[in-house]
């Protein structure tokens, strides 16, 4: 099933081997990572502990970039951010909110990557130190996703398609658990 479903990447990725893992790495690629450790379990192209440093070395590739260019280029960033109204101040409430921690943890929040490491980089936030996080994050990223598609397979491949091709449905199911949550221990508080 695996194979039929992602016969071109898989065949990228053995035809090209660690420098489709590299390119890959650059544009994200959760599904290339899990790939990969899944071709990696089955000693195919792969070997898990080489993965790992080409992925993150990809991955920082990736993320300076999109980083240097929202602080070089902050009109152009602005304007691709403001395609999609509220984009920016979403990414700004996060920063608020969070802090650093946004720049670790952004690489596994659908949807949240380009536009948070666009923000930082216009908001002038120190590069040494978005550079230390953003280690922290994509060396933690990767590891999760390589060993996701190691050790699970094709299950785990075919369980984030399942996710994300009804997004909507996970997500209603996850807003009615907090909602339930928060009623029930609200109850429990005014006990």
């Amino acid at each position: 099933m695996l194979l039929q479903l992602f016969a071109f990447p898989v065949h990228l990725l053995l035809t090209y081997g660690y420098k489709a893992l590299f390119i890959w790495s650059i544009t994200e690629g959760e599904i290339g990572l899990m790939l990969t450790g899944w071709l990696a379990s089955e000693h195919r192209v792969f070997d898990y502990w080489h993965v790992i440093p080409v992925a993150i070395a990809g991955a920082m590739v990736g993320d300076v970039s999109v980083f240097l260019f929202g602080r070089l280029f902050e009109k152009r960033a602005l304007a691709w951010l403001e395609r999609k109204p509220g984009r920016r101040e979403k990414a700004q409430g996060w920063l608020r909110k969070w802090g650093s921690a946004v720049i670790v943890f952004e690489r596994f929040v659908y949807g949240t990557h380009i536009p948070a490491l666009l923000t930082i980089g216009m908001s002038g936030y120190p590069f040494w130190k978005f550079f230390l996080y953003d280690i922290l994050g994509i060396v933690m990223w990767a590891f999760t996703f390589v060993s996701i598609g190691y050790w699970f397979g094709d299950t785990a491949i075919n369980l984030i398609l399942l996710i994300q091709k009804n997004l909507f449905l996970v997500l209603f199911l996850l807003a009615l658990f907090v909602f339930v949550f928060k009623n029930v221990t609200a109850e429990e508080d005014e006990r």
